[in-house]
């Protein structure tokens, strides 16, 4: 006797008491971290792209090829540069192309550096603990359209997306998505 297998198809509005398989490939989606709290999410429904993209960028380890193709794919609206000195001496680039590319894509570029060398993960952690530059205003007040942070270190994004992914849950009205690049 074979066991019953359940087999998920697409709800077509017609029901005949049987199971039909279904015999193409369901192709994988991206999902967004969060999601307005409204609804319950359909099965069959692609997520709505979210209204809000942080990328945060390792400086020290992306390459700088890397680097320019996300400028221009995901075209940052503004691209805030957290570091203490503001170098971009990455393999495969310099800063005449990479501004070239802010410029063409036509993003806002601000240098707000921040003590890296002087904070603690307990800093990002704590509810007081550090206030990153411009991060309310870009993500809470602009809150669409694609941002992009750039820091030192991986540890440093690290730190960072535990900070603004606590601001963003606790106050954000919109949906989001956050994701580290290099």
């Amino acid at each position: 006797m074979a066991k019953p297998q359940l087999t998920l198809v697409e709800n077509t509005g017609s029901w005949h008491g049987r199971v039909v398989a279904q015999t193409h490939e369901v192709s994988t989606r991206h999902t967004v971290q969060s999601l307005p709290l409204a609804d319950q999410l359909d099965l069959f429904d692609a997520p709505a792209p979210p209204d809000l993209r942080v990328f945060v960028v390792a400086m020290d380890t992306v390459h700088g090829r890397t680097l320019q193709k996300a400028v221009l794919s995901h075209k940052p609206r503004s691209v805030i540069d957290l570091r203490y000195a503001a170098r971009f001496d990455q393999y495969g680039s310099n800063r005449d192309t990479l501004f070239a590319y802010f410029t063409s894509v036509g993003s806002y570029y601000a240098l707000d550096s921040m003590p890296w060398h002087d904070l603690s993960v307990r800093d990002f952690m704590t509810e007081g603990g550090v206030r990153v530059p411009r991060a309310h205003h870009e993500l809470l007040e602009l809150d669409k359209g694609t941002v992009m942070f750039f820091v030192p270190k991986p540890q440093h994004a690290n730190m960072l997306i535990a900070y603004l992914n606590r601001m963003l849950t606790a106050k954000a009205k919109t949906s989001w998505r956050m994701e580290q690049i290099g």
